[in-house]
């Protein structure tokens, strides 16, 4: 069965008790967006199957309404009774044609399950360098000619606020291998050239979840056809301080200050104590970015993990 966002609430209660034990963890999405809180921002279309009256899979594929050539797989899942049945590769094979008859070019799912990842690139999937992804160019095109002419294809950008319409645009420019080590480290977001990504449609909910209680904002930097080209955001801490930080692709590097600048003006409208960053002791050129807007290295900061190596950092301040 196919269906879209919104659907009936009795059908979400019984989604998210079936993909719940299976995943152990966070769904990509909330009851909300399922219920059709994201309106006309985003398409949320969910495929299921059934044996009698159970549920025996589903999964779900979520596109943008401003840039419906990108799209998310995600909660493929099948019950015990029903694995080994076919299910799993019936669902992915349908939200795939689905996708390709709605106009979509490519569909990102993301998978550390090898057995799964097997079934994936029979249907056309291709893994990416330096994440547990993998991408579905339905012309064929490699992931690595998709990613270049994807981001070549971008127009002047400007800052705004996000909305849903962000969540499949926020996949390939955060899986794209930056030089900056460390690219936000109020979501933990690393760059794929020095550590794996494991997230695919996740990515948004880690930025989303910066607003929860009013703690915390996110900004873009976008074109007029919704293709990202940076973040930013501010997150307070737990001394009523701001920490900002935020990262553009190398070719739109100019609206790196607007980003930051965006988040630490949220700061100094909170009244933050302090606004503050955290750099990575080898992400030079960050810190010169940051200075040059007037932080100050105010002493070294925690260590982070980075693909297996433990770095320094350094704690800036806004004068």
């Amino acid at each position: 069965m196919r269906l879209e966002a919104p659907l009936d609430p009795m059908l979400v209660k019984e989604l998210f008790k079936f993909w719940e034990p299976i995943f152990g963890g966070p769904i990509d999405v909330t009851p909300e967006t399922l219920l059709g809180s994201e309106g006309t921002q985003s398409r949320i279309t969910v495929f299921t199957r059934r044996l009698g009256d159970n549920l025996a899979g589903a999964c779900l594929v979520a596109s943008s309404s401003t840039l419906p050539a990108l799209g998310g797989l995600g909660e493929v899942a099948t019950s015990p009774a029903a694995r080994r049945t076919g299910i799993a590769t019936e669902l992915t094979k349908q939200a795939r044609d689905d996708f390709a008859d709605r106009g979509g070019q490519a569909l990102f799912l993301g998978t550390v399950n090898h057995a799964a990842a097997r079934i994936y690139f029979r249907l056309g999937w291709r893994k990416l360098a330096g994440a547990n992804l993998m991408v579905n160019v339905l012309d064929g095109r490699s992931p690595e000619e998709f990613m270049v002419d994807y981001f070549r294809g971008i127009g002047p950008v400007e800052v705004r606020e996000p909305s849903p319409s962000d969540r499949a645009p926020m996949i390939p420019l955060l899986v794209s291998p930056h030089d900056w080590q460390a690219l936000d480290f109020n979501t933990g977001m690393m760059s794929t050239r020095y550590a794996v990504q494991d997230s695919c449609l996740g990515l948004y909910r880690r930025y989303a979840a910066l607003t929860d209680g009013g703690r915390g904002v996110w900004f873009c930097a976008s074109d007029d056809k919704g293709q990202l080209a940076g973040l930013s955001s501010a997150r307070v801490d737990d001394e009523g301080g701001c920490q900002v930080d935020g990262f553009t692709r190398r070719d739109s590097l100019e609206s790196w200050r607007e980003l930051v600048q965006r988040a630490a003006d949220w700061g100094a409208d909170i009244s933050a104590s302090s606004i503050w960053a955290t750099v990575s002791v080898e992400d030079d050129e960050k810190l010169a970015l940051f200075e040059s807007v007037g932080f100050k290295i105010a002493g070294e900061g925690e260590s982070f993990d980075l693909g297996g190596r433990e770095l320094g950092t350094l704690r800036i301040e806004l004068a």
